[in-house]
């Protein structure tokens, strides 16, 4: 095993905590290979958070919560969820992979995969079958180059290492995202309620739901809940909600022969019109298109 990585000493010992939104500078795909390092206070960040352990072992602590990660095992979570490294052996090597938000949830991913991650579940499983040393380097590698091109074809290469996972079984543990009160978290009511819109939107988006709807039911002026859900997560109620029925839609599109116009009125938009729209929007293909390539992939 090739020994090049980044040293702790390199990253000025843990990361700094966040106090507030949680958005800057996370918007980008990014890949470490280095030694993990405790950490004595809790943190978190809006990406998605790949982690594969190839030599020791570390403990993860997820509001309070001990998890054990041990050499050959990767765990994947949504890193809003405050965590810490708490414990780790001195020959622990780790790969981390942050995703941001946007692009995984752009993926055409099993749903209860989707939700099982936005609902504050830790998956973990044997990385062996999923993702190798070599491929961790060659990704952060081609990242470092810049090419346009290659970049893509990383992030293609990601999104299946995920289908692959999703193959196999894997185990979830479910955590809350919200700060503990012990945390003494000034925006404990604020994720609190933010948690609320998630679950009732993992749960109703395939409905004719509004944003009034998912206000309502959180008891909160629809206005105060776009805000807050916009400066805390980086995408407003709506776009979320969308972003939701457009992957409802590609599970559909990939597994059924259903008429596009019922996949459309199945996921949630109540015109096939506005769903042509913004699935077309949001992926740069047309429905048509999409299980057009999908029946491809199974095929090839």
């Amino acid at each position: 095993m090739d020994e090049s990585f980044t040293d702790p000493q390199d990253n000025h010992n843990a990361p700094a905590d966040h106090d507030g939104p949680l958005l800057e500078g996370e918007a980008t795909l990014s890949f470490e290979l280095r030694r993990p390092f405790y950490m004595p206070e809790y943190h978190w960040h809006q990406q998605i958070e790949v982690n594969i352990l190839y030599q020791g072992t570390l403990t993860y602590t997820f509001n309070h919560t001990d998890v054990l990660i041990e050499s050959g095992q990767l765990a994947l979570f949504w890193a809003v969820t405050p965590h810490r490294v708490r414990k780790t052996s001195d020959d622990a090597l780790m790969g981390i992979i942050n995703i941001p938000l946007n692009m995984f949830l752009s993926w055409p991913l099993p749903q209860e995969f989707v939700q099982q991650i936005m609902n504050g579940g830790a998956i973990s499983a044997t990385h062996a079958d999923v993702i190798s040393f070599a491929e961790n380097q060659r990704w952060m590698a081609t990242y470092r180059e810049g090419h346009q091109i290659r970049n893509q074809i990383v992030q293609e290469e990601i999104f299946l290492m995920l289908r692959r996972l999703c193959s196999y079984n894997y185990d979830v543990e479910m955590f809350s995202f919200m700060r503990d009160t012990a945390l003494h978290h000034t925006h404990y009511t604020g994720y609190k309620n933010v948690q609320l819109i998630l679950d009732y939107i993992a749960n109703h988006h395939n409905q004719d739901i509004k944003v009034e709807d998912i206000a309502a039911h959180v008891k909160l002026h629809p206005k105060y809940a776009m805000s807050l859900f916009k400066n805390m997560l980086s995408v407003s109620i709506r776009q979320y909600l969308i972003i939701m029925r457009i992957n409802h839609a590609k599970v559909l599109l990939s597994n059924t022969r259903h008429p596009i116009k019922n996949i459309a009125i199945h996921s949630g938009f109540k015109y096939p019109s506005s769903f042509f729209a913004a699935f077309k929007s949001h992926t740069g293909m047309t429905p048509q298109a999409f299980r057009a390539q999908s029946q491809q992939q199974k095929t090839a």
